[in-house]
């Protein structure tokens, strides 16, 4: 095994920012022994694509900065989520209201504009 520095696994592991004990970032462990609390490794698995294990011997941590940014990431992916589930609810619908696709596919691209539009 290497000598690594004493300060190695107190970085960031997304960022490599150092914060020590005087620092008011606090440092989030990756995995956390109550799974109900922290999901940061499969945040990171999944919006980074990082692959991250405890017995992968690099440092175990995340500043706060970075586990916020996992956090909006989280929402944003929720928010397009559930966006494309209502688009494709409100295209079945339209289509149900009239008995041609081409014609509901019209509308449904008019009322989507008008949406859109007045949401800005």
């Amino acid at each position: 095994m290497c000598n690594l520095p004493p300060k190695f696994h107190s970085v960031c592991r997304l960022c490599l920012s150092f914060c020590g004990d005087n620092c008011s970032d606090v440092k989030l462990p990756i995995f956390d022994r109550d799974k109900d609390k922290s999901h940061l490794s499969e945040m990171i698995t999944t919006y980074l694509s990082i692959m991250v294990s405890p017995e992968d011997m690099l440092p175990q941590v995340v500043c706060g900065s970075c586990a916020h940014k996992l956090d909006e990431f989280h929402t944003f992916r929720e928010l397009t989520h559930k966006s494309e589930r209502l688009l494709e609810q409100f295209l079945q619908y339209a289509s149900s209201l009239s008995g041609s696709k081409e014609v509901s596919l019209n509308k449904t691209m008019i009322n989507c504009n008008f949406i859109l539009t007045t949401n800005q």
